[in-house]
Order: structure tokens, then C-alpha cells, then sequence
């Protein structure tokens, strides 16, 4: 009796098991829908209602105006920098013509710019300057190629390099060189074509892999993400860059804000075709 009571105890306790683990861990048939856990993006604080628009610098902010093509030059790159020529006086004023129309900016004096092209160098020689001069240069920005007052500065090997005459607060985040990614272009700022890289091709027997943007709109920026649908495949692949262009609508036109990429925040520049 003792035995038989015992048998019906251990098969009720092994039926409770079984309902309490299938209550906790219901079971997803395949036409169930994935539920996604990945955050939206935030997108990247910027003035857009700023005016003058803050410019957006992009790499190298040292530009090579002329090079004369020496090694000795060369190797004493990255030690900073000395002036030994005649100073000439801090300028007044100077109008830049910006996305959003001309706008007048105070300059920095030269010795500054040459604080700013040695910050950050390395133990060592520094190449001499012998002469500075104010004028103008072309920069990177995330809205194409800009021409701004930069300092020229000739080397003693000849060359000669330029440097932005700008006060930091004519830039976004005070002229700190922002990493670019990519680009884009654009018309009529709503319709765009934006580089993402070509998906690798497909593995022998694969069908391709389809590679299409995501766009995410926020007030101050429009962030860029990829999607792709296809099978990975195992085989090897050339790490060669491939790039494609892909066709962007966005609700509204970008106007003032920043296109970034989702992938690494980098800013997209954006260049009218």
C-alpha cells in the first residue's frame, strides 16, 4: 500500500514539473514574428537652428597647400612645429560664404594657429616655419569642399601648409576634426544617394545578399543604418572595398542637420550633385 501510495505522489509531482516548464517557456512556431530588443537610434545633437549653420571640419585640418617631397621633411612630421620668421599681425574680420549664406567671422592670430598645428606632438625635432602669410584654403566639411582664411605657413624645405584662420566658435564642437564616413549627394536635399558598400558576393549555390538602408529621422540629425537579407555563406571573400550607391528618401528636407552613418556615429558628408 505503502509502495502504491508513493508511485501516484511521484507521478503527480512529475505532471506539476512538466505544466510549471511549459508555462514559463511557451513554444514560438516559425510563423511567430521575431521581437526586436535593437535600440533606436538617438541620432547626433546638433544646432541646426544655429546662424550662422556651425561648420562641420572634417580631416586632415592641416592641409598640404605645396610639397616639396623630402623625406627630412617628412620624417619631422608629428614633432610640432617653430616659427622663425617676421610675425604678422592678427587681421580683422573675415566673410565666408557658408550653405546658408555669407556670414562674417573674427579670425586667430598666427601664433595660435601654430599652437593648434602642435598640440598633440611627439617628442623631438620640430619642422621650422619660415614665413606665414593670411589667405585662403579649401577644407573638408560634412557639405563638401569649403574655402576659408587659413594661415599659410612655408616650411624650410619649401613647402607649404594651411591651417584654419577661423576662431574655434565658427565650428561645431570648437573645431574638433570630426571622423567622416562615406558620402552622399543630393539634388534637392529630400532625394539622396548615399554609399554604403556593395553586399559580398554569393557564395557558389547562395542566392545574393540583399543590402538596403535604414533611415531613422530625428529633429537634428538622419541616421543611416543597413540592413541585410540572404544567406552568409562560409566561403572567402576579397577584403576589397566595394561601394554602391543606394537611393535615400527622407520625409522632410535634411536642411541644416547632420546625415550619420549608424554603424560609428561618423558624419556623412553631403555634397550637391
Amino acid at each position: 500500500m505503502r509502495l502504491r501510495l508513493l508511485v501516484v505522489i511521484l507521478g503527480v509531482l512529475a505532471a506539476g514539473c512538466a505544466r510549471v516548464d511549459h508555462a514559463a517557456a511557451p513554444l514560438l512556431l516559425e510563423s511567430d514574428p521575431p521581437t526586436s530588443t535593437a535600440p533606436v537610434p538617438a541620432g547626433v545633437d546638433f544646432p541646426v537652428d544655429a546662424v550662422p549653420r556651425p561648420i562641420v571640419l572634417f580631416a586632415p585640418k592641416l592641409v598640404t597647400v605645396e610639397w616639396m617631397g623630402l623625406g627630412e621633411e617628412k620624417l619631422a612630421h608629428g614633432h610640432g612645429y617653430r616659427f622663425t620668421g617676421v610675425e604678422p599681425p592678427t587681421p580683422g574680420p573675415a566673410e565666408v560664404v557658408l550653405i546658408d549664406g555669407p556670414a562674417s567671422f573674427p579670425l586667430v592670430g598666427m601664433r595660435d594657429a601654430l599652437a593648434g598645428m602642435s598640440a598633440g606632438a611627439r617628442e623631438g625635432e620640430p619642422l621650422e616655419l619660415v614665413s606665414a602669410e593670411l589667405g585662403r584654403a579649401t577644407f573638408r566639411t560634412d557639405r563638401g569642399d569649403l574655402e576659408l582664411p587659413a594661415w599659410l605657413f612655408r616650411s624650410a624645405f619649401g613647402s607649404v601648409y594651411a591651417w584654419p584662420a577661423l576662431t574655434p566658435d565658427a565650428f561645431w564642437k570648437q573645431g574638433e576634426v570630426i571622423p567622416g564616413a562615406q558620402d552622399a549627394k543630393t539634388s534637392d536635399g529630400v532625394h539622396l544617394e548615399v554609399e554604403l558598400g556593395a553586399p559580398y558576393p554569393p557564395c557558389p549555390g547562395d542566392e545574393p545578399v540583399v543590402r538596403e538602408p535604414v533611415v531613422t529621422e530625428t529633429e537634428t540629425s538622419v541616421v543611416i543604418g543597413v540592413r541585410e537579407t540572404g544567406p552568409v555563406g562560409n566561403c572567402a571573400h576579397a577584403t576589397i572595398y566595394r561601394f554602391q550607391y543606394y537611393p535615400v528618401t527622407l520625409s522632410k528636407p535634411l536642411g541644416a542637420r547632420l546625415l550619420v552613418f549608424e554603424k560609428d556615429n561618423g558624419i556623412i558628408p553631403v555634397t550637391p550633385r
